[in-house]
């Protein structure tokens, strides 16, 4: 049963509240033990939060679920955790992600993300287009709640930065999903509207838009003068290393439905996040 509760969470997704964490890196603060307290308060909220809308998710999607190759296997899809069981796991989640210490603001964000997703759930997930900036909004609102936890400005270009990159991520999923269902009949709602030449231009222009935006990001004056060096933009060749071998892995494997699992699973991908974040840290401390 707790094995079932946990798949149910998908607390391997919680790798995209990592995002959080990218106010306290940028804005310096990461050895500050009060900032990164709030921080980390904030991830353990969206956690918790993230795996009651996944929840609601397959609540709503119970009987698509079934039909679907990959997520038929799912423990609420299966039987192995009941309606009125997932119901209260909701419930519990969505309380419990309130109940972690932080300001009102940053529960604000929470309550606004569940929101979100319950309108896109019920509404606005058939909507083409508009279901992409929905995700991309929920990765916008983790962004803001982790600049106002520990009390700094959001960056322009970081949002943006932040909504291209969910972008690109969120079409990836969808063309796996295309890839995955042979039967047009059998496509869920987020993906009826949409064909693979769309979806293979608009995955190429967000990865495009995501390392531009990162690139002006480590070139903008501001963050030059918060990080004491000048010498960031190093990293956005590791950077774009991770972007291109997502896209080589999107463009290459039709064996799953959610680029995330690239994250744990390639381990070229691994390598590149680890060059990536090595170079951060060594040219974040030299400065």
């Amino acid at each position: 049963m707790i094995k079932d509760i946990l798949k149910t969470m998908k607390i391997n997704h919680y790798v995209k509240n990592l995002i959080v964490f990218v106010p306290l890196i940028f804005s310096m603060n990461i050895f500050n033990l009060t900032a990164l307290k709030s921080s980390v308060f904030i991830f353990i909220s969206f956690c918790l939060i993230s795996s009651a809308v996944y929840v609601m998710n397959d609540i709503i999607d119970i009987e698509k679920d079934k039909q679907h190759p990959i997520k038929c296997k799912r423990p609420i899809a299966r039987g192995k955790i009941s309606k009125i069981q997932a119901i209260i796991l909701f419930f519990v989640l969505t309380l419990s992600s309130l109940l972690i210490p932080s300001n009102q603001l940053c529960h604000l964000f929470i309550v606004l993300y569940l929101v979100l997703n319950i309108c896109y759930s019920k509404w606005l997930k058939s909507v083409p287009l508009v279901d992409v900036v929905c995700i991309a909004l929920g990765f916008i609102f983790r962004i803001l709640a982790g600049c106002v936890a520990i009390h700094v400005i959001a960056s322009p270009l970081v949002i943006l930065l932040t909504f291209f990159f969910s972008m690109f991520f969120t079409f990836s999923k969808r063309k796996l999903e295309l890839l995955l269902i042979k039967n047009k009949n059998e496509y869920r709602d987020s993906i009826k509207g949409y064909n693979l030449e769309m979806v293979n231009q608009f995955i190429l222009m967000n990865a495009i838009l995501t390392i531009a935006f990162y690139f002006t990001y480590m070139l903008d004056e501001t963050t030059i003068k918060r990080a004491g060096t000048e010498f960031l933009y190093i990293s956005v060749i590791p950077f774009s290393m991770i972007i291109l071998r997502l896209l080589y892995q999107v463009n290459t494997i039709q064996t799953a439905d959610d680029p995330v699992n690239f994250i744990y699973k390639d381990k070229m991908t691994k390598i590149f996040i680890g060059l990536y974040l090595i170079t951060l840290i060594i040219l974040l401390t030299i400065s």
